[in-house]
């Protein structure tokens, strides 16, 4: 059975591997290497480095944020302790391209070490739920703006920003869910009958993320936060978007429009190059010239990446500390 999950996992990085690989030969074939590296070369360098601190001070944030929650779910994790590990996940996310990784890694630590596994779990869902919550509004926001304008004419956009608004009703949905005690009640009553629920204690998880009267306190924080933590991912793809020449005060808003969909697609464990292909596409039906809409989504992935390498290091660190090298 190991040997068949060992060789399963194998398989699957090869096909994402390959897949990476393949993406990135057909824009190089598509787009051209000297047109691409002639969009690179003429990036100012001085966006992209402060773009590389405004994503290190995200993160930090959303440590902050993280830790919050884990301290109401009765956890009150080492600032140090926590910082390593929200970068690490950061780092198993963008990295390895897997987008819920960094997240599993994050809850096994918690439950090696602290026996919480189920805090861990409620805690770390409610914190990437809270980050799609604030980039979806920022999403439903700018393409209500633009809907009004007129501004959004191509079928391909319309149709993103409807699919925007049906996930804000979702996410909507699921808040009303966490903080009304009847819808509660009725959920449970159901799914104390399904024996699939009860195998995977479906009702300890949901009881653990529900938000009481004396949370609303931690509500109002993490909402706070959360805006700004999302503000400043948003604000990498602008300030990619202005080394490369592309800002205008006619285009600033696409960015919270596109950048959302790319964050929610990053919850799916897709190669790289998938994400960054459809964000330039969506760029590119906006107006942006081509190959540097594509170029743009790379750059933003890269400075994340880079970033996140911290939590390599915290990672690897922490591995040879345990075995004693």
């Amino acid at each position: 059975m190991a040997s068949e999950n060992r060789m399963r996992k194998l398989t699957f990085s090869v096909i994402k591997l390959v897949a990476t690989i393949s993406i990135i030969a057909f824009l190089i074939n598509r787009l051209g290497w000297n047109d691409i590296a002639a969009t690179v070369s003429g990036a100012n360098p001085a966006w992209l480095v402060f773009g590389f601190l405004i994503f290190l001070v995200s993160g930090w944030l959303g440590v902050i944020q993280w830790r919050l929650i884990l301290k109401n779910r009765g956890l009150n994790l080492p600032f140090g302790r926590a910082f390593k590990l929200y970068f690490a996940g950061l780092f198993f996310n963008n990295f390895i391209a897997g987008g819920i990784v960094g997240d599993v890694f994050k809850v096994a630590s918690i439950h090696s070490r602290d026996g919480k596994m189920f805090t861990g779990l409620a805690a770390t869902v409610l914190d990437r739920f809270a980050g799609l919550w604030a980039m979806c509004a920022y999403a439903v926001a700018g393409s209500a703006v633009l809907l009004y304008q007129g501004a959004l004419t191509h079928g391909n956009i319309r149709n993103a920003s409807v699919a925007l608004f049906a996930a804000f009703g979702l996410f909507a949905g699921i808040m009303l869910f966490l903080t009304s005690g009847s819808l509660q009640k009725l959920f449970f009553s159901i799914s104390d009958k399904i024996s699939l629920c009860q195998r995977f204690k479906v009702k300890e998880i949901v009881t653990e993320m529900l938000i009481e009267a004396k949370d609303y306190n931690l509500l109002a924080s993490v909402s706070v936060l959360s805006i700004l933590i999302q503000f400043l991912r948003i604000g990498v793809h602008i300030l990619v978007a202005a080394s490369l020449g592309l800002l205008t005060g006619a285009n600033f808003q696409y960015f919270f429009i596109f950048v959302p969909i790319i964050a929610m697609l990053m919850i799916i464990p897709l190669p790289f190059g998938v994400r960054e292909t459809v964000g330039g596409a969506l760029f590119a039906l906006a107006g942006f010239p081509k190959d540097a809409a594509f170029i743009m989504g790379f750059l933003a992935s890269l400075i994340g990446i880079a970033a996140s390498l911290l939590g390599g290091v915290f990672f690897v660190a922490e591995k040879n500390f345990r075995s004693g090298k």
